[in-house]
């Protein structure tokens, strides 16, 4: 049995203020292409299908119109999605009457019994070859836990770990034991990668949300992480995906795509990365690091211009980080100026500087400190952090923001 797995989407991300509907709508294209090519029996979404809980009616079209397209392209195709932390569950559980009938298991919110108990019978979907009704392995279709899906004081590890149990024992008891288990979840896994200095996953401080990943993993061929951005192996059987396209700067070396894993009658997994190269790149100035003013100005120069035509539909995005020695006002200004007529979308400038702590105002009296003035203390302050003397131009703004303020 062959399935491709993928995981956030994130439809309706905005970055830095710019709309990604014409970079989703290029990986959903490539995505059903995919299938067309590849022909699996299955389609697993691990979470994230949104950025946010209350998506536009634009980022939904794009999700409902790809599980149509899908499932009319590649005939028998079963999908199964499961929530993510940026998710509404319910409101990806609300069409799910409707979507079964394609083919299509939606799981946003944990089901329960009359009696308000985990269904977990609901969770367990047995699923088949596109040409053979016969189910050929089982998913553990498990969504986003939240503080209510378990009881109070329990751990996120210790509610994954019942909930799996648990589905075991119900598998045990149905026809479909021996079957070989496929978990679909979204969490933070132990031992997985995240970028450290700029991540975006909404990861608990002090590590609170993290799981083992054998409390999923044990006894399974495959399980299907969402949540991390960075695709890559757990351990022997538990894989991210990673997000479709780079949620932040810092991810802009990850490699995208989607796993394809094909599953033996005797449960070994072979996984391969189909590799995906979004529509707009991330590139910053400098490569690495910072740079000073001018060098980044005349970096910004080499950048290519803008053509005639060209809608801008793949000009990449851009960050720009600034080495100051002293600060430099007129900046912004003067990268908006030389961007004009380049081809690249302007997201933003980080500016980095070392600050040494500013000299104290050492004062005998109350005199002798009411003696000092605001162009002192400026001076003093700048003298201090950069080791130069402040420049004209920024003692003329203080004098008239000085002056203006005393209007």
């Amino acid at each position: 049995m062959k399935f491709i797995h993928t995981a956030d989407w994130h439809l309706g991300n905005t970055f830095h203020g710019h709309s990604r509907t014409d970079e989703h709508q290029h990986f959903l294209q490539w995505l059903l292409q995919t299938l067309q090519e590849r022909q699996p029996d299955a389609l697993l979404v691990t979470g994230d299908v949104f950025d946010t809980p209350n998506p536009s009616a634009e980022a939904e079209n794009l999700f409902f119109d790809f599980l149509h397209h899908a499932t009319e392209a590649v005939e028998g195709l079963q999908i199964v999605v499961v929530a993510g932390n940026h998710d509404s569950g319910g409101r990806l559980d609300a069409p799910d009457a409707l979507l079964k009938e394609r083919g299509v298991y939606v799981r946003g919110l944990v089901r329960r019994t009359d009696s308000g108990a985990p269904d977990y019978d609901e969770h367990i979907l047995p699923l088949s070859t596109r040409t053979d009704p016969e189910a050929r392995i089982v998913v553990f279709a498990l969504p986003f836990l939240r503080s209510n899906d378990y009881a109070a004081g329990t751990s996120m590890q210790e509610a994954l770990r019942a909930y799996i149990d648990n589905m075991y024992k119900q598998l045990r008891k149905s026809a479909f034991k021996g079957l070989p288990v496929v978990v679909c979840a979204h969490f933070y896994a132990q031992g997985a990668e995240v970028n450290e200095v700029e991540h975006s996953e909404r990861l608990v401080v002090g590590g609170q949300d993290l799981v083992e990943a054998d409390v999923v993993s044990r006894g399974a061929s495959y399980v299907a992480l969402g949540h991390i951005h960075k695709a890559q192996q757990v351990d022997d059987v538990t894989w991210y995906a990673g997000s479709v396209l780079p949620m932040s700067f810092a991810e802009k070396f990850y490699q995208h795509g989607v796993n394809e894993v094909e599953i033996s009658d005797e449960g070994d997994a072979s996984v391969s990365q189909i590799p995906y190269a979004p529509l707009r790149t991330l590139i910053s100035i400098p490569g690495r690091g910072a740079a000073l003013a001018g060098e980044v100005l005349d970096a910004l120069a080499t950048l290519p211009k803008r053509k005639k035509d060209d809608d801008g539909s793949d000009w990449p995005y851009l960050e720009i980080r600034v080495r100051e020695t002293q600060p430099e006002p007129g900046l912004l200004r003067d990268v908006t100026a030389a961007l004009q007529d380049r081809a690249v979308r302007f997201c933003r400038m980080v500016r980095e500087r070392e600050v040494q702590p500013a000299d104290k105002v050492q004062a005998r009296n109350l005199q002798e400190l009411q003696s000092i003035t605001p162009d002192d203390l400026l001076r003093r302050v700048f003298r201090s952090r950069y080791g130069e003397e402040l420049p004209d131009e920024m003692a003329t703004r203080f004098q008239q923001a000085s002056e203006a303020a005393a209007e």
